[in-house]
């Protein structure tokens, strides 16, 4: 930090970066590595924005670290100076996006939430031009393992190994508003085969010793739904999520109950990883969001 004729400390823009990245990494190690600079290094940096402001920088939780409630408060207001000097050096520079980050998205979690976090973090950060496709969740895996995406958002039943775990959502049964189709024997569903809750609802229905018949249908996530909406059979979906025209069935114990769905973050080596894991960071909140809804 430099005092200017004033006396008044200036902040640094590198340090700022730094702090973003450690709560993003939640370790001073992995963020220097991100960064590209050695740990006592980054660990400087935190000291001298603690003489700064006297207050602390970092707390220990578990094996890593977290930023303080002060540090917390000090992040959010961070981006913004971080973002400002990104984008007064594009405007009067000229300069282009520094880079890309391309980023997959399940179809399940393209709400309004995730979307107003894509727009944030774009206007936090105008340095970096987001690429964002949609795809169902083993799909995103693949994809990525051929280097095709640098963050991917999905959903599954567990978190394996090198996935950054956000948060569990309940499933539930979804159906047209005020609809009646959850009463019908054999039960409608209007459900692709190919969705990663399909076998795990109809194994619920099996052991329930419900009989379930498939709605006729081709087409994406949004034929289904829409099939659902017009009362033509049930879907499953994640609670919190809002879908025109479909409600949860509130069925009194007369359909099975189904299993949490863990929403994760897988992010890709590589020189967008940084970028990445911050961009994690919004997708966070929006997450903590819609499970704050669902409860």
């Amino acid at each position: 930090m430099l005092k200017d004729a004033t006396g008044m400390r200036n902040l640094d823009i590198a340090t700022l970066r730094s702090l973003q990245a450690v709560a993003e990494y939640g370790a001073v190690t992995r963020a220097a590595e991100a960064l590209n600079m050695t740990q006592s290094a980054l660990s400087m940096q935190m000291k001298r924005l603690e003489e700064v402001f006297g207050r602390p920088m970092l707390e220990r939780s578990g094996r890593g670290v977290v930023l303080s409630d002060f540090a917390q408060d000090l992040l959010g207001e961070s981006r913004k100076l971080v973002a400002l000097n990104d984008a007064i050096l594009s405007r009067f520079t000229g300069a282009r996006p520094e880079m890309r980050l391309r980023v997959g998205l399940t179809s399940d979690w393209l709400f309004d939430r995730v979307a107003q976090a894509v727009r944030a973090f774009r206007r936090e950060n105008g340095q970096v031009e987001l690429i964002i496709n949609d795809a169902r969740s083993k799909d995103l895996r693949a994809q990525m393992k051929r280097g095709e995406h640098d963050v991917i958002l999905t959903t599954e039943f567990d978190a394996p190994a090198g996935a950054t775990h956000l948060a569990k959502v309940d499933l539930a049964w979804f159906g047209a508003l005020r609809g009646s189709a959850w009463r019908e024997r054999p039960l409608p569903i209007a459900n692709s085969p190919h969705c990663a809750y399909y076998p795990v609802g109809m194994a619920a229905l099996q052991d329930a010793g419900i009989e379930w018949v498939q709605v006729v249908g081709d087409g994406g996530s949004d034929t289904w739904r829409v099939l659902a909406a017009a009362d033509l059979g049930i879907t499953i979906l994640p609670r919190g999520i809002s879908t025109p025209g479909l409600e949860v069935v509130e069925h009194g114990g007369a359909l099975p109950p189904l299993p949490p769905t863990w929403l994760n973050v897988y992010v890709a080596d590589g020189p967008a990883r940084l970028v990445a894991s911050d961009f994690t960071g919004y997708l966070r909140r929006a997450v903590c969001e819609v499970v704050a809804a669902a409860a």
